[in-house]
């Protein structure tokens, strides 16, 4: 066979072989989505970025409660002031005065006297005036002392606060890491998982039966519906779980704590039969908080990314009523 036909022939398998290579790879399954990761894992993955900002919501109530502190220490100190500047110049008047009047005091002037009469009403003059000074001394130190400790209470809730704000920052970084993992795991969930994890709507499709202070509390919620989530967020426009529940039930008159763990707390705790419009639903976490409907149904601020809505009870599994 010529040398030439050899070639083309050659040239011909290594198209074929190229092509059956390119078929193969074009037939392979596309890449598959991490087992490991469920609907489940990502919600649990969200819940623990919502838990953290809780966390970072308390920091946020001491850092207020704080600062509150702060502002009633630096007003007693302006009044701790006034009254120890006054002390202080009367004190240095009294002393001037006197100083003004007998340099060598008093006493030295009594001694030449040769009246005994003057001489015993001007020492009981005397001791009359250093008991007097006496007291205003005594009460200056009090002043001068109290001052001074409320100056060191000062610094101390300063300090405070400063780590308060510190660990706070350290927390939303933390939290940013976290949510962006959990967007990414979300991602890599196939379009029904996807469906199946933001299963929410902001459509509602029955009356509520609720009454009184529930009322109010509910049509507060139930008019943000469609407004989006925020870290912190109490709105008005943006909302958390916690901030949301806190300011429909201030709107009915009743004040509740702003973070998930304490609302539960000062709640009456209930079981799920006895669920009525307006009673708040928890994870057992203390990460998240909505407001029951009725029907089964659940308003809440759900996760970044999302909107106030409406969802069923699963997660929910603590149970309390307020108001």
């Amino acid at each position: 066979m010529p040398l030439s036909r050899i070639r083309a022939r050659r040239r011909g398998f290594i198209v074929v072989a190229t092509l059956g290579m390119i078929g193969g790879l074009l037939a392979l399954p596309a890449a598959e989505a991490d087992p490991g990761v469920t609907v489940k894992t990502v919600k649990n993955a969200f819940h623990q970025v919502e838990a953290m900002n809780e966390q970072v919501n308390q920091l946020g109530v001491q850092a207020k409660q704080t600062q509150a502190e702060i502002d009633d220490i630096s007003g007693d100190i302006d009044h701790d002031m006034v009254a120890y500047t006054k002390q202080k110049n009367e004190l240095s008047a009294a002393i001037v005065q006197q100083q003004m009047d007998a340099p060598l005091g008093p006493t030295v002037s009594l001694l030449n006297s040769s009246d005994p009469q003057e001489f015993l009403a001007g020492l009981g003059a005397v001791q009359a005036l250093n008991s007097t000074r006496a007291d205003a001394l005594e009460q200056f130190g009090k002043t001068a002392k109290e001052l001074k400790n409320r100056r060191v209470q000062l610094r101390d809730r300063q300090t405070e606060l400063k780590a308060a704000k510190k660990d706070a920052a350290a927390k939303r970084q933390e939290i940013r890491k976290k949510y962006d993992a959990a967007k990414a795991e979300l991602a890599t969930l196939t379009a029904a998982q996807q469906a199946l994890f933001d299963g929410g709507t902001t459509n509602l499709n029955f009356e509520v039966a609720a009454s009184g202070r529930a009322k109010t509390a509910v049509n507060f919620a139930l008019a943000q519906l469609g407004e989006p989530y925020s870290w912190g967020g109490t709105g008005p426009g943006s909302w958390d779980c916690s901030g949301l529940v806190m300011k429909a039930w201030a709107a009915a008159g009743v004040s509740i704590p702003r973070v998930v763990g304490p609302q539960y707390a000062a709640s009456q705790h209930i079981s799920r039969s006895q669920l009525q419009p307006g009673d708040l639903v928890f994870y057992a976490s203390m990460g998240h908080v909505g407001m029951y409907l009725g029907n089964g149904r659940v308003i809440h601020a759900p996760r970044p990314g999302r909107s106030v809505e409406i969802t069923g009870l699963g997660g929910f599994s603590e149970f309390g009523r307020v108001g």
